[in-house]
């Protein structure tokens, strides 16, 4: 037998095994993951949060404070940004959605309205609940030493992660972007942990969460109807 086949041969035994041990290593990950964020029990309850932070732009002069209300059950969702300066709103309820910008209602335009639904779908949030829960819809696979990309189950990326050695997760992107958010060290709400602060790499912007409230169910304060 030459030396190439004998290469190439050796090559064709690997593979499935290489291929094999990253696949088993995807929910080793995931698993690594949901622990360091608070466990599997405590996310698979979470299916609501909400999150004030203060963000900083290098577009907008002064500090402002961001509010999210997350629903994961469905597409709803609320951001109110605002400052001395500014007011932005706006909302997604399932097909319909709306934008306030200082004190002005503006149309949600239909490309307006898949950016805020392609970011509730690829919220870590939601992503660590649907982890939790075990969403058949989902598939965790391992990406050289550090890395962990969360797939739908149309082959499409949704997340991914580069943990550190305790799991915890240090950098997220979701989507095609590879540009992602730095995520700082984690804080405790009840049982569940989040990044207490995340910013872009490349400087743009950052935030630090004041407050983080979870829950099993949707209170009604949190409607998504038009102010």
């Amino acid at each position: 037998m030459t030396r190439f086949l004998r290469a190439i041969l050796l090559l064709g035994l690997a593979l499935p095994g290489t291929t094999l041990a990253q696949e088993d290593a995807g929910p080793a990950r995931a698993e690594a993951l949901l622990a360091a964020m608070g466990g599997r029990a405590a996310w698979s309850k979470v299916k609501f949060v909400q999150v004030e932070a203060v963000h900083d732009d290098v577009g907008i002069r002064d500090s402002y404070t961001n509010k999210i209300w997350n629903d994961f059950s469905a597409p709803r969702v609320r951001f109110e940004a605002k400052n001395a300066q500014i007011d932005r709103r706006s909302a997604i309820d399932g097909a319909a959605g709306w934008r306030w910008r200082d004190g002005e209602r503006k149309a949600m335009t239909p490309e307006q309205f898949e950016d805020e639904r392609s970011w509730w779908e690829a919220n870590i949030y939601r992503t660590l609940h649907r982890l939790a829960v075990k969403d058949p819809e989902l598939n965790a696979r391992a990406v050289g030493e550090r890395g962990l990309e969360i797939f739908r189950s149309d082959g499409k990326r949704l997340n991914w992660f580069i943990l550190n050695q305790r799991g915890e997760p240090m950098l997220f992107g979701t989507w095609a972007s590879e540009a992602g958010t730095t995520f700082g060290p984690l804080a405790s709400s009840g049982e569940i942990k989040y990044p207490k602060w995340g910013a872009r790499p490349d400087g743009s912007w950052r935030y630090e969460i004041v407050k983080l409230e979870a829950a099993g169910k949707v209170p009604e304060s949190s409607s998504c109807s038009t102010p």
